[in-house]
């Protein structure tokens, strides 16, 4: 296909007024031999539609492969304005039609309008080529979702609009032009899924094209492909896309997502895939979406049971959106993640001990991703980068909040049980390395990450046909020896305190690659977190509770073989030493100066395992958190049992105030620790509480995830005791408890 001649971006692009002819396809994809219709607006007496194929073309671009002309010239009629800051122009009539060749080559199209009336004007369609009997090796997903979500066309999208409340619409539709602008087009499309296009076309590989849309209609389609990408912005995912996705690689079908801020927000489907819906319920911290469908942040789990949230990205892609601001970084690579198989033939891969290679500059961003350990994290993942920045912007709760952060990018990679690779990029611009003709900043073509890329569709059994002259094949790993990994200390029968941090260590060796990453279990196999280092690695723990522990690490290699028989020491906890508290000194929430309007009661539900006495009330203190502080010890009814003031307090940090008497309590009763503060800022940790609790010794806090209250209200715990605003849920506040 793309020996045949390319038409230059000066003809296929846009080069003139936009406002006077627009239109769009009535459907984002159609197979090869089917109808594509077009519904056009214009007040041109005269104008034509070329259709082009997307690829590389000698650097052009595209290929013109056709010109219809309208069967109508019209001006259509106003779109129709529906609820929730719908505008839908479904009620113009069709325009044109385009009966695509049974042999068409699946594909990116743009439909060129232009004018042919004496006055100048043009503007874009877009739409795919689908192979649906084809069986390619590569399934490239354009991000139409997003292209949709940021289209201003009619005023409104999912960040800006006219509804009541929020100030953005909630449903978006597919019938309606995008916006443009003069020589360039401004939907997301142009800034990376292009250069990859060009660059994939340019070296042959076999690719075919889908959207969004039929990730979710089309589920089957995926499993007669070798490997499925993602590219670019892809931020909305539909339950049932995310759904066939996870479906295709535990059939074997390998991910990669060369994408950041990926799956984030959860959408669903209106009008037979015609209208995008998402109420951004976490944005609005309540389940407004009149479907029992969550449509908030995949992440969001406050709402879920009964709704479906409550699945961080990472769980599917291997990382997680955290950086949340336009930015232009650099992907650094240090010698360590250099000698991941990822990098062979690179120069990445010759750095000496202490060396970092900085990658080509702009494309860490514009949001990228984080590896995190959130008890989400894919079992095996490796690490292939780091990049550690402080940002302004980090991602601080399930998609509200942002403040200062320090924030580490890894490019990741994991084998799924069925034996698919799923690689993650955690940046919108990968592609942006691989191919410098896109819209937005200027890059400069890296070799490096050209190579790794054909590196990593080797493993995936994947050749590209005509490759680059810069570039050398690659084969895929043979290794099939797993690495082996050691545990130095502690050693069996070790005794370790409870709610004081171990230091675990140990090494690890292969010998048909590298270790790619150790990871370390200390709840018996149920969950697994990854380990600093590689050959040599630690892992601080904290237990909780008294009792005898086994403690097991495994390593993986570079090739993601993974030790199937962990090495395994078994230590004694102790009890911690009275007095008991939740927290250590060490300890700082993620947000530290959280505002509320009003002047707020915030506590912590707490029992004992042993009748005991509340000697003191503690509570974390951001510098913006002023005024007089109260104490209380309050029954799980709401009885104050007693009060405390605090004195002598420092600007920030955690605080004390003790208690002329202790306060007893009983054993296996609930009670609640709280103070009051008059400012209305307080610190606190989003999603702490909603997934785990605390336990050190006798002393306990449960976990205080959203339940419902009846009446399609939810709040934390079963009642709004003491106050709406604590509404039974822990915050960063604390107990000290001594023994009777």
């Amino acid at each position: 296909e793309n020996q045949k001649p390319g038409t230059p971006q000066s003809v296929w692009g846009i080069n003139g007024p936009t406002t006077a002819i627009e239109g769009f396809a009535t459907d984002i994809s159609v197979d090869q031999g089917q109808t594509i219709d077009f519904k056009v607006n214009t007040v041109a007496s005269d104008y034509r539609i070329d259709i082009y194929r997307m690829g590389y073309y000698q650097g052009n671009g595209a290929r013109y492969v056709t010109t219809i002309e309208p069967t109508s010239i019209t001006r259509q009629p106003a779109p129709i304005e529906g609820p929730d800051g719908l505008t839908d122009a479904g009620n113009w009539s069709v325009s044109a039609s385009w009966n695509v060749p049974t042999d068409a080559v699946s594909g990116v199209y743009v439909a060129h309008l232009v004018r042919e009336d004496g006055t100048l004007g043009e503007n874009h369609m877009y739409f795919v080529v689908r192979d649906d009997d084809g069986r390619s090796e590569m399934l490239f997903q354009t991000a139409d979702t997003t292209w949709q979500a940021y289209n201003l066309w009619g005023g409104e999208n999912f960040y800006t609009g006219t509804p009541a409340s929020p100030t953005q619409a909630h449903k978006i539709s597919y019938n309606r032009p995008f916006g443009s602008a003069t020589n360039s087009v401004n939907v997301p499309l142009f800034d990376a899924e292009y250069p990859m296009i060009r660059w994939l076309e340019a070296n042959g590989y076999n690719v075919s094209y889908t959207t969004g849309v039929d990730t979710d209609r089309r589920g089957q389609e995926l499993l007669e492909h070798e490997a499925f990408l993602s590219v670019g912005h892809d931020e909305y995912w539909s339950g049932q896309q995310r759904a066939n996705i996870q479906a295709a690689r535990d059939a074997g079908v390998h991910l990669a997502f060369f994408s950041g801020n990926e799956v984030y927000w959860k959408t669903r489907w209106e009008d037979d895939h015609r209208t995008l819906v998402s109420y951004k319920e976490t944005w609005s911290n309540g389940k407004i979406d009149p479907s029992p469908e969550w449509t908030g942040t995949w992440r969001d789990p406050r709402f879920s049971p009964p709704s479906d949230g409550g699945r961080p990205e990472n769980q599917l892609t291997g990382t997680i959106f955290q950086v949340d601001s336009y930015r232009l970084d650099t992907i650094q690579v240090p010698a360590a993640d250099g000698k991941m198989r990822f990098w062979r033939d690179t120069s990445v891969a010759n750095l000496a001990a202490g060396q970092t290679a900085s990658l080509t500059p702009n494309v860490l961003g514009y949001e990228w991703d984080e590896d995190r350990d959130n008890g989400f994290r894919p079992e095996g993942s490796i690490r292939l980068s780091t990049t550690n920045l402080g940002v302004t912007q980090y991602l601080l709760d399930y998609g509200n909040t942002t403040g200062p952060g320090d924030a580490t990018h890894n490019l990741t990679m994991y084998r799924a049980p069925s034996g698919a690779i799923v690689f993650g990029a955690g940046t919108t611009r990968w592609t942006w390395g691989l191919d410098s003709d896109h819209i937005n900043e200027p890059s400069v073509v890296d070799p490096r990450m050209q190579q790794a890329t054909v590196n990593l569709f080797a493993d995936m059994g994947i050749q590209p046909d005509s490759i680059q002259s810069n570039l050398a094949r690659a084969t895929a790993s043979t290794d099939t020896v797993a690495p082996v990994s050691s545990i130095s200390t502690p050693t069996s029968g070790d005794p370790v305190r409870a709610g004081q941090t171990v230091t675990i260590t140990g090494t690890a060796s292969d010998t048909g690659g590298r270790v790619g990453g150790v990871e370390i279990s200390v709840d018996n196999g149920a969950s697994w977190h990854p380990a600093t280092g590689r050959e040599n690695w630690t892992y601080d723990w904290r237990p909780s509770a008294p009792g005898s522990i086994a403690i097991a690490a495994r390593a993986i290699d570079d090739s993601l073989n993974v030790q199937p028989s962990p090495a395994s020491v078994t230590v004694a906890v102790q009890e911690v030493a009275e007095p008991w508290s939740l927290f250590a000194s060490t300890d700082v929430p993620a947000l530290v100066n959280v505002n509320d309007p009003n002047p707020v009661e915030l506590g912590v539900q707490f029992r004992s395992d042993i009748d005991a006495v509340v000697t003191a009330v503690r509570f974390y203190k951001g510098s913006q958190d002023t005024g007089a502080h109260v104490g209380s010890v309050w029954t799980a009814t709401g009885a104050r049992l007693a009060t405390t003031n605090f004195t002598g307090e420092t600007a920030s940090g955690w605080q004390q105030a003790d208690f002329a008497t202790p306060v007893p309590v009983q054993a296996g009763q609930t009670y609640v620790a709280s103070y009051h503060t008059p400012t209305g800022f307080y610190s606190a940790d989003t999603g702490y509480f909603a997934s785990q609790g605390i336990d050190v010794g006798p002393l306990h806090a449960p976990a205080s995830p959203l339940v419902e209250g009846g009446n399609g209200v939810y709040v934390y715990g079963a009642s709004a005791f003491p106050t709406n605003t604590w509404n039974a849920s822990n915050y960063w506040v604390d107990v000290v408890l001594a023994s009777a």
